[in-house]
């Protein structure tokens, strides 16, 4: 160290422009935010998924009335039912039966299939018949033909001899008649087995199949779904519009005023909402009109509450008290700077309440007091799926996924964007 001099060392001093130059660029709060609503995967996933359902909610009855001409409420009962994979498998009956005992019958849904169970001869001769087809399947089967397969047993035949004699029968009457497209009969154990023959294909016509009275299940699928959002995006504005307003007075007039306000909540929170809804269900004509009001004046209590809770908070700031010393008026520190300021939680109470809604349309509309036919929305399909799910599982199925996707999607969203636009969270 004694050998070093300071000629050798060059003073290079502060370099004033590079110590005030800004690193990072500078942005908004908004701006901010939805850097951390981009970071958030599921959110971003959520957000897409909604995306792509309120496009088809718009376009879908669109596109099904441009190339085929449905709506969601043409019936056509020739075509009831369907699936969005056709078979022309012909069903199967059993039409007499001196032959065998069974414990158990059993067919698959489309009776394309027949399963009896635990089978025993009855040792006697006698004769055993199936039907195949059925001229009410039209649609399924692509005709209205109609077969008969009959044998005639004797005391000496046994399993295999009969199951033999009926698979002959098949064979001679698709030799006969192609468009029979054949029966196999066989023995499994202890039970007996017989299934038709067929193709399966895509519906090309109905993409995911009909309904019990012939109408379009994808039409309807995306009406109703455009009436759900509908009913829950207007009801959850006019709440949010209404309880803001009220909350926001309440929370900055304070003392009597507040009180009164507080209390009147309190009394209307005491009855249950479905006592509401059902006793202005009743009232009103049943519609569209009347369930969103229903819902907007069962649900403004939640919204007025955590916006006076806010209001509470900000009223106090230094920027309300610069305000006021500047002689703005009560209306002004409201709407210009404590609500602005506020918009954080009443964005993620809209997100979150626009499930609810779509939840309490569909409830409504499950127990009959929703939309009224032959209006769809997801409500009205699920409550016509559940009817006839253990026969129709498509037509419960297919709604029930949709409100699923619907509903964890608005709630995943609606965590994402509490989580950005709280500014204690910021990293």
């Amino acid at each position: 160290m004694d050998k070093i001099e300071k000629d050798q060392f060059q003073h290079v001093g502060k370099n004033l422009e590079a110590a005030q130059s800004i690193k990072r660029p500078s942005m908004s709060y908004l701006q901010d935010a939805f850097r951390r609503l981009r970071k958030n995967k599921p959110a971003i996933i959520s957000f897409w998924i909604l995306v792509v359902l309120i496009t088809m909610a718009i376009v879908g009855p669109i596109i099904s009335k441009g190339l085929y001409g449905h709506n969601y409420r043409n019936q056509n009962l020739k075509l009831q039912d369907q699936t969005f994979i056709l078979s022309n498998q012909r069903s199967l009956k059993l039409a007499s039966n001196s032959v065998f005992s069974y414990k158990k019958y059993k067919p698959n849904l489309r009776k394309t299939k027949l399963e009896f169970k635990n089978v025993e001869l009855k040792k006697q001769s006698g004769r055993l018949s199936f039907n195949i087809g059925d001229k009410s399947e039209e649609s399924y089967q692509g005709d209205q033909k109609e077969y008969k397969i009959e044998i005639k047993t004797t005391t000496s035949d046994n399993w295999d001899s009969i199951i033999n004699k009926l698979n002959i029968e098949a064979e001679k009457l698709l030799k006969e008649d192609p468009d029979f497209r054949g029966v196999t009969f066989k023995k499994s154990g202890n039970n007996v087995i017989v299934e038709t023959k067929g193709e399966k294909k895509f519906n090309s016509k109905y993409w995911l199949g009909t309904d019990d009275l012939g109408r379009d299940l994808f039409t309807r699928l995306w009406e109703g779904s455009r009436v759900s959002f509908l009913i829950a995006i207007i009801s959850v504005l006019f709440t949010v519009l209404f309880g803001v307003v009220y909350g926001g007075i309440s929370g900055y007039v304070g003392g009597r005023a507040d009180n009164i306000m507080m209390r009147l909540i309190e009394i209307i929170m005491v009855i249950p909402d479905m006592l509401y809804i059902m006793l202005l269900s009743i009232v009103l004509t049943r519609g569209i009109v009347t369930i969103t009001l229903v819902l907007a004046f069962t649900s403004w209590m939640h919204t007025a509450i955590l916006v006076r809770g806010e209001v509470l908070r900000l009223k106090h700031s230094e920027y309300v008290l610069a305000s006021q010393t500047l002689g703005a008026d009560a209306k002004r520190i409201i709407f210009k700077h404590l609500i602005p300021n506020c918009m954080g939680p009443i964005i993620v109470n809209m997100t979150m309440m626009i499930p609810r809604m779509i939840f309490a349309e569909a409830f409504l509309s499950f127990i009959g007091l929703g939309v009224p036919a032959p209006f769809a929305s997801l409500g009205v399909l699920v409550n016509d799926g559940a009817k006839i799910f253990y026969q129709y599982p498509h037509l419960l199925i297919t709604p029930s996924i949709v409100l699923c996707l619907i509903m964890l999607a608005f709630n995943m969203l609606g965590d994402g964007l509490r989580d950005s636009l709280d500014p204690k969270l910021r990293k």
